[in-house]
């Protein structure tokens, strides 16, 4: 992979106190050494390749105390020009204006001395900055096919072939805030086998095979960056011909029942990855929602819920969503119906509903009243499609309850108003009936039998100033039989109900009431 240097704006401005400092201090090191802008190499393949550079740097050494000569040698092109206009820093112990080069990384201000190009001024003046030291010698590098590392403690050019050293690795796994260990530079997630072995992890994971250093990479999906691209991190450090071709890129990720995994050959967008244009996690997400794709278009039955496959077992699938006892029903119509895959991922059972509800939601909830007019009723209300299944349930056991009892026509008040509360508590629950009983009756023989119903429910005590104290006589009288009566089986309502009637000194026979 060679990067190119984007065409950078520059603009001036003054300098501040400490960062002409800086640059002061710089240029008295690269005149103490003007070859810190020189990789070190071993190799005769590089030994000719910078051969030329360091010519002109050894004869900026020889008048590094020559301002004129200094002058003149400035005015080339080439980084050892860079390098003589640098060291007239040091000279004159002033920078009192830079020039600013916007670069995709940030700005960067830099003194403009001499002829050189800004790259290289760059280059020479934060020869000490891993980046940016690499802009002086990126063309020689590129031309002659050389590869070269820089870190903060090294830089050392290999020759033709790629040989990043140790302490470069080392730096590298820092940058990229990983621990490197056993020719491994991994996250605290992964154990050393899974990532040799490419083994499934619960967690989708890149794992990068850097070939020239030895060195397989994995991190799993927790620990990605979402602006980490880790093959672009560590190239940004190197100068080299076709430095992808150094890198395999794995996306390990269990996806299907046969735990069938993204090798390298099903790789997609690695064009977009190594050009810096998408992240890892970005590289990760994109291949398994290509993956899925795939999967659905198979027409296969398949579950899969946060990358673990249930394969065709829905009841195993549902139970892994943990829905509530309304949920359930309506997820095992969706999952029994459907003609596709169901790949889902960090969704609770109440969103599943939301998915699927336009294309099965009549079908639920009309499956469960069969009533089509009913079931429009239900699906026009504003709630959610987890609370309408649950109000659709609800209705259909008060439905269930109310079919059960006895029905009753033109009842007398008091029998009336025993039934209406009975029915109540029975359908809609404690809550419900309390707030029904907030209504005052007028007679002193319903007002009892409410107090009655208030101590079945312990709600007396807060109320019981509202009542006379013949109400509340009779009320403590009535409430065993209100009690029997409220807990009444359906076949044994009727009865219970002519016995309350009784208790409250009422003597009519309800049976002709009685549909």
């Amino acid at each position: 992979m060679v990067k190119k240097i984007r065409r950078v704006r520059t603009f001036a401005r003054t300098a501040s106190k400490s960062m002409e400092k800086n640059l002061i201090n710089n240029a008295k090191k690269l005149r103490d050494n003007p070859f810190l802008v020189l990789p070190e190499y071993n190799d005769k393949y590089s030994q000719k390749t910078f051969k030329k550079l360091r010519k002109g740097l050894e004869k900026i050494d020889s008048f590094k105390n020559n301002i004129d000569k200094l002058e003149k040698l400035s005015n080339k092109r080439t980084l050892d020009g860079a390098v003589a206009g640098t060291i007239l820093l040091a000279h004159t112990e002033k920078a009192p204006y830079l020039a600013v080069a916007r670069l995709p990384s940030g700005d960067i201000s830099y003194a403009q001395r001499g002829k050189s190009d800004k790259f290289k001024l760059i280059a020479s003046q934060y020869f000490d900055n891993p980046i940016y030291k690499l802009f002086g010698i990126r063309d020689i590098a590129i031309n002659k096919n050389n590869y070269v590392y820089s870190w903060d403690n090294g830089f050392i050019a290999t020759g033709k072939f790629p040989k990043p050293p140790s302490d470069f690795i080392l730096f590298i796994s820092k940058q990229l805030d990983l621990k490197y260990n056993n020719q491994l530079i991994k996250c605290s997630h992964l154990t050393d086998n899974i990532i040799k072995n490419d083994e499934i992890f619960e967690e989708p994971f890149i794992r990068i095979n850097w070939k020239s250093a030895n060195v397989k990479i994995g991190i799993c999906e927790k620990c990605l960056k979402k602006s980490q691209n880790t093959v672009f991190t560590i190239t940004k450090y190197m100068i080299g011909p076709k430095l992808n071709e150094d890198f395999d890129i794995n996306i390990i990720a269990k996806l299907i029942e046969n735990n069938n995994i993204i090798d390298s050959h099903q790789i997609e967008f690695l064009d977009e990855y190594y050009l810096g244009k998408i992240t890892d996690l970005d590289l990760i997400l994109k291949n398994i929602s290509k993956r899925e794709e795939i999967i659905k278009e198979s027409g296969e039955k398949l579950f899969v819920l946060n990358n673990k496959s249930y394969g065709s077992d829905i009841k195993s699938f549902i139970r892994a969503l943990n829905p509530n006892k309304f949920e359930k029903i309506g997820l095992e119509h969706i999952f029994k119906n459907t003609l596709k895959p169901v790949i889902l991922k960090n969704v609770s059972s109440s969103k599943v509903l939301d998915i699927y509800w336009e294309e099965f939601g009549f079908e639920i909830i009309n499956s469960i009243l069969k009533n089509e007019k009913l079931t429009n009723n239900f699906l026009n209300l504003d709630e959610n499609p987890s609370e309408i299944l649950e109000l659709v349930f609800s209705y259909v056991n008060r439905k269930n309850i109310l079919s059960d009892l006895p029905k009753y026509n033109s009842l007398p008040p008091l029998a009336e108003y025993a039934d209406k509360i009975a029915k109540v508590y029975k359908t809609h629950g404690i809550n419900k009936t309390i707030v029904e009983l907030k209504e005052h009756p007028d007679s002193t023989k319903m007002r009892s039998l409410k107090y009655a119903f208030l101590i079945i429910l312990n709600k007396a005590k807060d109320n019981k100033w509202r009542f006379s104290n013949i109400e509340i006589e009779s009320g403590e009288f009535l409430k065993p039989f209100a009690e029997k009566f409220l807990k009444s089986k359906p076949e044994e309502y009727h009865d219970n109900l002519k016995q309350l009637l009784n208790a409250s000194g009422i003597s009519v026979d309800i049976d002709k009431f009685k549909n």
